[in-house]
C-alpha cells in the first residue's frame, strides 16, 4: 500500500477518508463506524465490505494531510504556519524512478513555481518552490527499508509576515481616520477606530483560515498525485 499501514486513524479521520473515497467513486453511500482507531489495512477491509474500492480508500488517505496539535497562536490566527504530510510507498528509488517522481512533483505542484530543477538520484529527490504570498514548498523523497518515504511540507511563515504587515497598515489607517474625525465628530471617532481595527483583524483571520484550507488541499492533492505516479491505479 502507498500510505503508512501502521498509522492509526481516528474515527473522524476514517469518516473523512470514507467520504472522500466515496466522492472519488461517485457514490453517495458512506457507512458509519465507531472504534478506538483503525489502521489503513482495517479501513480498506471495512470499505471493501461496504462496497467501496479499497484503492480509493487508500488514495483518499493520502489526501488527508497530517494534523499536529496547534499552538495557541495558530489557534488564534486560524491555522498553522507549517503543514507537513509524510507517506510511505512501495517504490525502489533508482535513477529512473527518482527522475519520474521529481517530474511528477514539478508537473503537479501547479500553485508553486521555481527556477530550481531539483535533484534526483538513487539517493532520492529534493525540490523547493515558492507560491503566491510567500508560501514555500519543500518535497523530499528518500529510500528506506521497505520502499520510499516522501515528505511534502508547506512553510507559510512568509505569508504570515505579509498578512501581518498588510493588517498593521490597515489598523494604522483606522487609527489615523479616528484621529482625523476626532475634532469634527468626537463621539463617532472612537467607534470608527474600533470598527476599523476589529474589521481588519476579522478579515485577516478569515483570510488566513481560508488560505490554510487551500494549503491543506494543495499538499493533499500533491501527495495524491505522487501516489498515483508511484502506484498507478491499474495496479
Amino acid at each position: 500500500m502507498g500510505t503508512d499501514d501502521q498509522r492509526v486513524y481516528s474515527d473522524a479521520e476514517f469518516a473523512l477518508i470514507l467520504r472522500t473515497a466515496a466522492e472519488l467513486a461517485s457514490t453517495a453511500e458512506q457507512p458509519g463506524f465507531s472504534s478506538d482507531g483503525l489502521t489503513l489495512a482495517e479501513m480498506t477491509t471495512a470499505a471493501a465490505q461496504a462496497g467501496l474500492d479499497p484503492a480509493l480508500v487508500e488514495r483518499a488517505a493520502r489526501l488527508l494531510v497530517t494534523r499536529t496539535t496547534a499552538s495557541p497562536l495558530e489557534r488564534l490566527i486560524g491555522g498553522p504556519l507549517r503543514h507537513e504530510h509524510d507517506a510511505h510507498f512501495p517504490l525502489t528509488i533508482d535513477e529512473d524512478n527518482a527522475a519520474r517522481l521529481l517530474s511528477a512533483v514539478r508537473i503537479n505542484a501547479i500553485h508553486f513555481r521555481s527556477t530550481d530543477p531539483g535533484h534526483s538520484s538513487s539517493l532520492g529527490i529534493t525540490w523547493d518552490a515558492s507560491g503566491d504570498g510567500g508560501d514555500e514548498l519543500h518535497v523530499v523523497a528518500r529510500p528506506d527499508a521497505n520502499g520510499a518515504s516522501v515528505s511534502v511540507v508547506i512553510d507559510r511563515q512568509g505569508t504570515f509576515v505579509f498578512t501581518g504587515v498588510v493588517s498593521s497598515l490597515a489598523v494604522l489607517s483606522a487609527f489615523i481616520a479616528g484621529i482625523g474625525l476626532n475634532d469634527a465628530l468626537p463621539l463617532l471617532a472612537p467607534w470608527v477606530t474600533i470598527a476599523g481595527v476589529g474589521g481588519t483583524l476579522a478579515v485577516a483571520r478569515s483570510f488566513w483560515a481560508s488560505s490554510t484550507r487551500k494549503a491543506r488541499e494543495r499538499i493533499g492533492a500533491l501527495m495524491d498525485a505522487i501516489g498515483q505516479t508511484v502506484v498507478p491505479p491499474e495496479q
